[in-house]
């Protein structure tokens, strides 16, 4: 019997006959109806096992689950109308923005376009910022493979682009006395699966080195090699390098469609202009399925996991842990939506706690439940039990781009020629990212004839002058940068620290910052306990100065997120001129209307989830 015969029959067992599958072009296809997202996954999960094709295409429906499209950008323009370039690459996320820095180092003509108004708005800016040691990856995946050789890249990558790096590492703990036996004969394991200098810690010593951690821990395996990082500051470091080395960035830019002849991309259409490009790097995230299937490459499917995390205020961090505590054998790992994830102190000394991990059909789906956080602080605080829920300052999800495969794709195309992929990166994609980058750079460069045909960009810095931080310098420093420039002593972010001249220099770069969360993202202004409460407006003031911006245009982050209505007086001055106002009437002032629907919005019950936009907080 043939794989699909056998794989029908289950299928057929296990939804009714709802679902079929069927070899196309070389790919594992399913096909039929499912009322529920996750009966979609499984039927997927289940077809990957032992698939002899290429890949897997889940085009099975969902009928009893709304799909919610994709967020656009508002822009219309024809900016890059007839733009000719060598590389396209599509997605400004970790991934894209270090493969453009990596082929900075080359002759070639480089566009990035990211559909959002900044890098690292999505699973880069999104994600806890642990630079993996790789204990939990199998071996001989694309996964293992690209973790092993980038971890040990982060060191030289850091100091190049002058971004904050601490090589913390890990301690996976255990509880049952079970586990005890294995924890020594483990070592094997892990030389074997190429990890350095693993150590197993007594009871003893490891609450000598994490005091906080439950009394009932026994021992834990120390991985020397893992480490923190700030996700969206590395990501726009990349970005900012590869600008300096001659790479052009568009936000707002969204592929729109392709036109493929004879298996080679020939034009990229996106809402600012139709591209020509040579060759196409797919960095697109979660939406990585979807650029393929406009070049007419697509041999694999994304299916959307969240996961939330919650961030607690830096006062508790000292009194909970000082590097990353994951553990086994405390929490209940068949409990359902559980990822595993740990506590984290963070490079900029908070603590994360998470991320949890459910299956969403949406690809944006940014949203954040109570539950979630509360379970996480309960299955975590086994391990950490002054964990509090009265900690929590903020939370966050986001959407990792999982193949069904559960790997990454880092590959030519299989029926286009002139695209690269660089798909499904999922965890540890922000460890892998920098060898990721090499390989996707080599593979570009084969396609042009090699790097005697392409050249070597002899100007090539790699670089990044750092911009300066108050809160980490030395007094001495600190007088003498504000004696130069006393912008640097006027404080707008009380909780961080952050300066006047920190958030001036942070909109001066050379990658375009022009919204209050583009500045968060650079300076961490308004990630405190507070979370912007009181450095906000006088951030809104800067922006407006500085970049000549009415302050009622000001962008939180992307189209529409304007952070103002408009003047209070005059709209006060409307309201109060009406005569439907003094007769008690109802309002017909535009603005009232929209103040009074938001306000709704806002504070209406949503029962069970709290349809937040899910910010960025680390």
């Amino acid at each position: 019997m043939s794989f699909v015969s056998k794989l029908n029959k289950k299928l057929k067992k296990m939804f009714d006959g709802q679902v079929a599958a069927y070899e196309d072009s070389g790919c594992l296809v399913l096909s039929g109806e499912l009322l529920r997202w996750s009966d979609i996954v499984a039927a997927g999960k289940l077809a990957v096992e032992k698939n002899p094709y290429i890949g897997l295409l889940n085009d099975i429906e969902c009928t009893g689950e709304r799909r919610v499209s994709i967020r656009k950008p508002r822009v219309e323009d024809s900016a890059l109308e007839w733009e000719e370039v060598d590389v396209l690459i599509i997605g400004g996320g970790i991934t894209g923005c270090a493969i453009a820095r990596e082929l900075s180092k080359c002759k070639l003509s480089v566009l990035l376009v990211e559909k959002e108004h900044d890098l690292a708005m999505q699973a880069s800016g999104r994600n806890n910022g642990v630079v993996q040691a790789g204990f939990d990856l199998k071996k001989g995946t694309q996964r293992w493979k690209y973790n092993r050789l980038g971890n040990p890249m982060f060191e030289r990558i850091c100091s190049e682009l002058g971004v904050d790096f601490i090589r913390t590492g890990q301690y996976l703990c255990y509880a049952r006395r079970i586990w005890e036996p294995f924890m020594f004969f483990s070592m094997i394991y892990w030389k074997w699966l190429g990890l350095k200098g693993v150590k197993l810690v007594k009871k003893d010593m490891l609450h000598q080195l994490e005091p906080a951690i439950n009394q009932d821990i026994r021992s834990a395996l120390f991985f020397p090699s893992a480490g923190v990082v700030n996700p969206f500051e590395l990501t726009i470091a990349f970005a900012e390098n590869a600008v300096q080395n001659g790479v052009n960035i568009s936000f707002d830019t969204m592929v729109q469609e392709m036109v493929v002849d004879n298996g080679i991309i020939k034009s990229v259409k996106t809402n600012r202009g139709t591209i020509h490009p040579k060759v196409v790097v797919n960095a697109a995230g979660v939406f990585c399925d979807d650029i393929a299937s406009m070049a007419g490459d697509r041999f694999y499917s994304i299916h959307p996991c969240k996961g939330t995390t919650a961030v607690l205020d830096k006062r508790h961090s000292n009194s909970l842990v000082q590097t990353i505590v994951s553990t086994l054998g405390i929490a209940n790992q068949k409990k359902k939506h559980t990822k595993g994830g740990g506590v984290i102190r963070t490079i900029d000394g908070n603590v994360l706690v998470g991320p949890d991990s459910i299956e969403v059909i949406n690809k944006e789906d940014f949203t954040t439940a109570s539950p979630n956080i509360t379970d996480l602080l309960s299955v975590h605080s086994r391990v950490c039990p002054n964990l509090d829920e009265q900690q929590v300052i903020s939370y966050f999800s986001g959407t990792r781009a999982a193949t069904y495969e559960d790997d990454f794709i880092i590959c030519k195309g299989k029926y286009t020629t002139n695209i690269i992929h660089a798909a499904g990166i999922q965890s540890p994609g922000l460890t892998a990212a920098p060898a990721i980058s090499i390989d996707v750079a080599r593979m570009v460069v084969d396609l042009f004839g090699g790097e005697s045909t392409v050249g070597v960009n002899n100007e090539f810095n790699p670089k990044r002058i750092a911009p300066p931080r108050l809160s980490g310098m030395e007094d001495s420093a600190r007088s003498e940068l504000i004696e130069s420039n006393p912008d640097y002593g006027i404080i707008i972010c009380r909780c961080e620290e952050i300066s006047k001249g920190e958030i001036l220099n942070a909109l001066r770069r050379n990658v375009r910052c022009n919204t209050k969360d583009g500045v968060k993202r650079r300076v961490r202004s308004g990630m405190g306990r507070c979370q912007g409460g009181y450095c906000a407006p006088l951030i809104l003031d800067i922006i407006a100065a500085e970049k000549r911006i009415a302050p009622h245009n000001i962008r939180k982050s992307g189209s529409g997120s304007e952070v103002l209505f408009g003047n209070a007086k005059t709209a006060l001055s409307k309201r109060n001129n009406s005569p439907d106002y003094l007769r008690g009437g109802k309002f017909d002032n535009d603005l009232e209307k929209r103040l009074h629907a938001k306000a709704r919005e806002r504070f209406s019950p949503k029962g069970k989830d709290d349809e937040t936009d899910g910010d960025e907080q680390i």
